[in-house]
């Protein structure tokens, strides 16, 4: 059947032309004459509406029918392939102007295949040249690959950091503004798997994030920690989505990390000033409450002995009224670092208003230890005070009180240790006094 439908072919010539005119690519056949110029012996329809051909440009030789520069660049493809005595293939790119008056031109693309016959004395006689365009197919590949460009350039831009992880959870992509902060290039990440950004305490908390972007979810604003090559802590606001293969299923995920390293030290400035005295830098009344509840609290359990100091400076309305308050706040500063000299390094020294000072004693195996303490803070006290040029004598009165089997609430314990502080005052000032021991420094 298939025999005779060939011969079929060969025997109609009328089907052969019907057939090589249907087709949408270019069909050259093309005679090589003994004298090695080239004529053409078959052309379709497509292939003569490219050039403009007739019936008339047969016979003729290639060179007086075609466009100089079209000719050149066929010649020279013919050549190599009868050199080669074997099909090539090559692309070329031409630029046309659908009409003379128009200056716009189209780029057309073409892919040609050209496969030289010899005979049997091994001469090529005929090339047989197909030509597809390819225009279309080009185009769609140039708008990929622009988007794909424009897609990186993007990715490039964005001064937030981003990379994406496959399904393995391995990095395959970093953004310019991951290599610029974090130090690592994706080739780094790629090679060495052992190198890590996650901060340790992070890494449980990123675990359970993944889990949820593996069952489709996105992830936003969430705070993480992350070290960069330095080994600088940074932290930043994360945005983590799934990415998925063309057959729908979970491939990974791209993650978004917005630096916020300045707005956390800005957080942690404000919480500072929230819980410091901002002349002498001490801890203020909220933050030493705070830490008194936690103490009691040890100490309930510790069973060892916990005291609060209430102090100020002796006169210190005079000292402003005298020096003027510039001086007075010299005179708060200095107290604040001859006071935090005397005690221990566990010991927690807090101002709480004006002149008035706390400090509280934690750990304490015998009561007499804060007599230790109280002597040392009047010492440093009573050394050569000179603020701007001026010198001063400056005392100070304590009182103490401690936290004991009662279980005293921190406001009871704080109240205990004024009224120590007014009896000392009441004894001349200059002294330190306990609650409900009443002894005299």
């Amino acid at each position: 059947m298939v025999e005779k439908y060939s011969l079929e072919i060969l025997n109609r010539p009328d089907l052969f032309y019907q057939l090589i005119n249907n087709m949408t690519d270019l069909v050259f056949l093309t005679k090589v004459n003994p004298d090695k110029s080239l004529s053409y012996v078959i052309l379709n329809k497509p292939a003569k509406e490219l050039y403009g051909l007739t019936n008339e440009s047969f016979g003729r030789s290639i060179e007086e029918v075609l466009p100089s520069n079209a000719y050149h660049i066929i010649k020279r493809k013919y050549e190599e392939a009868i050199e080669k005595k074997k099909p090539i293939k090559y692309e070329d790119m031409v630029s046309v102007s659908p009409l003379p008056q128009n200056n716009n031109h189209e780029i057309i693309y073409w892919e040609s295949t050209i496969t030289p016959v010899f005979n049997q004395d091994g001469v090529c006689t005929h090339l047989l040249a197909i030509v597809r365009n390819l225009t279309e197919q080009r185009e769609k590949e140039n708008e990929i690959q622009r988007i794909k460009d424009r897609l990186e350039l993007v990715w490039n831009s964005v001064a937030d950091v981003m990379f994406t992880f496959d399904k393995s959870e391995n990095i395959v992509s970093v953004n310019k503004a991951f290599e610029k902060l974090l130090g690592w290039k994706a080739e780094d990440l790629v090679k060495d798997k052992s190198i890590s950004f996650i901060s340790e305490d992070d890494k449980e908390d990123l675990r359970k994030v993944i889990e949820r972007v593996k069952n489709g979810e996105t992830v936003t604003s969430h705070e993480v920690k992350r070290i960069t090559k330095s080994g600088e802590m940074i932290y930043f606001l994360g945005s983590f989505s799934p990415l998925y293969d063309q057959n729908g299923d979970w491939d990974g995920g791209v993650v978004t990390y917005k630096n916020i390293t300045e707005r956390k030290k800005y957080e942690d400035k404000l919480k500072e000033l929230a819980l410091h005295d901002p002349l002498t830098g001490l801890p203020n009344r909220t933050y030493f409450l705070q830490c008194l509840k936690i103490e009691m609290e040890k100490a309930k359990l510790s069973k060892l002995l916990l005291s609060v100091f209430a102090l100020d400076i002796d006169h210190f309305k005079e000292i402003n009224d005298t020096y003027g308050h510039d001086i007075g706040d010299e005179v708060l500063k200095e107290f604040a670092k001859r006071v935090k000299r005397a005690i221990r390094t566990n010991d927690f020294l807090a101002r709480i208003g004006g002149d008035e000072f706390v400090i509280l004693i934690p750990e304490l195996t015998e009561k007499t230890k804060v007599v230790e303490i109280a002597d040392r803070i009047q010492q440093c006290l009573g050394d050569e005070w000179i603020i701007a040029n001026e010198k001063i004598k400056i005392t100070s009165s304590i009182g103490i009180s401690f936290y004991n089997q009662f279980d005293l609430e921190e406001k009871t314990l704080f109240k205990n240790a004024d009224l120590a502080l007014y009896e000392a005052k009441k004894k001349g000032r200059n002294n330190y006094q306990i609650y409900n021991d009443q002894k005299t420094g």
